[in-house]
């Protein structure tokens, strides 16, 4: 299977569409690697072959989940929480999921880079905030470009008030021949650890995307532990896939398959509303049973359920009870968030809350998500 020989998924309302009808508006790519597993495993095939589903204009148009604002004005740099910024220093990646919260960006062809002036000026900017201790360099996949990557971390390393360096990556599923002995130096190079003052400490870690347990093949497991033989703390998110994970025998495999490799598990995010990614979500309330199928296994089972709205994440526990209000036709989750509209308003330089977003008497931000569907 080819980048040139990409199978479409047929169904939806644009049953009529064609393979070039999709890949006209958001681009498909593959790797060998991930062409090898889409031949073994449905699973993973379904999340790289684009599908004429992918025309259906649904989500991203009434919701601004898709494209990132850039802070102050600055290409690359966003800010919503108090402790953390968010770099982004190339729109790019190996491979194209076409569930991606960026598909707008990504799969239509922007890969721009941030330049030498955009890191200086976003440095600067986290240089003089002391209240951000971490710094999140994700995409587009920052191990797209390691010699971009190298420049970022190098900077933000130096910061004083920064304590964590985080990298959010996809790119070893598709390469993980990139990550040799010495790249893998590299990056357990940053961290630094004073037993007598853990103040003064950093820490490096990987958050890696794995959403199915075929995912895990030779070669991707062997690049992973380069990094955690290294003391690189490795947390594995998760994206429920309707068609792909959305039953709890291949969750229970794909998390039991992590703690065989020594990851720890991270955030299960339900499928972003974006375009062309409706086919892949399920409800909220899918997840939530999910999580009651898993509940009389071991806590490492239990992962941080979440979804995203353009101020933050919602964090769902087991037994959480969702309240849905009907808008323009839509059911939508709403839910009293616990960010405050003052703080987002500053740290995100926004002149505005978002669509469908409002304050409370307390001051915090009521959001209102557009749900999913099963079936």
């Amino acid at each position: 299977m080819s980048r040139t020989m990409l199978p479409v998924v047929e169904g939806g309302a644009a049953r009529g569409a064609t393979r070039r009808d999709v890949t006209a508006r958001f681009r498909a790519k593959l790797t060998a690697n991930v062409t090898r597993l889409m031949r073994r495993s449905e699973g993973v095939a379904r999340q790289f072959m684009p599908s004429v589903e992918e025309l259906e204009e649904y989500g991203g148009t009434e919701t601004p989940f898709e494209e990132g604002k850039d802070n102050r004005g600055i290409y690359g740099l966003e800010r919503i929480y108090e402790d953390r910024a968010v770099l982004t220093p190339y729109f790019d990646c190996s491979a194209y999921c076409r569930y991606c919260f960026k598909k707008t960006r990504t799969l239509a062809g922007d890969g721009r880079a941030m330049t030498p002036e955009d890191v200086d000026r976003a440095i600067a900017y986290i240089a003089a905030d002391p209240r951000i201790r971490i710094v999140l360099v994700t995409g587009g996949d920052p191990l797209v470009r390691p010699e971009l990557l190298r420049a970022v971390l190098d900077r933000a390393a130096a910061i004083p008030h920064v304590r964590q360096l985080r990298i959010g990556t996809r790119n070893l599923l598709f390469r993980p021949e990139l990550l040799d002995d010495a790249m893998a130096d590299w990056l357990a190079s940053y961290q630094r650890l004073d037993p007598a003052d853990l103040a003064a400490s950093r820490s490096l870690a990987l958050a890696v995307s794995i959403n199915h347990p075929d995912e895990l093949y030779p070669a991707y497991v062997r690049a992973l532990r380069r990094l955690l033989e290294r003391g690189v703390v490795v947390r594995a998110q998760v994206t429920l896939l309707k068609g792909v994970n959305d039953d709890a025998a291949t969750l229970r495999r794909l998390y039991e398959s992590f703690a065989a490799v020594g990851l720890t598990p991270y955030y299960l995010y339900h499928c972003m509303p974006v375009v062309g990614a409706r086919h892949f979500r399920t409800s909220v309330q899918r997840g939530l049973d999910l999580l009651e199928e898993l509940a009389p296994l071991t806590g490492a089972l239990a992962p941080h359920y979440v979804y995203v709205t353009p101020v933050g994440k919602h964090r769902l526990g087991r037994g959480a009870q969702l309240e849905h209000v009907e808008r323009a036709g839509r059911r939508w989750i709403r839910a009293t968030t616990p960010y405050r509209a003052v703080d987002f308003l500053a740290f995100s330089d926004s002149e505005a809350l978002p669509p469908m977003h409002e304050v409370d008497a307390a001051g915090r931000i009521v959001s209102h998500y557009p749900d999913g569907e099963d079936g």
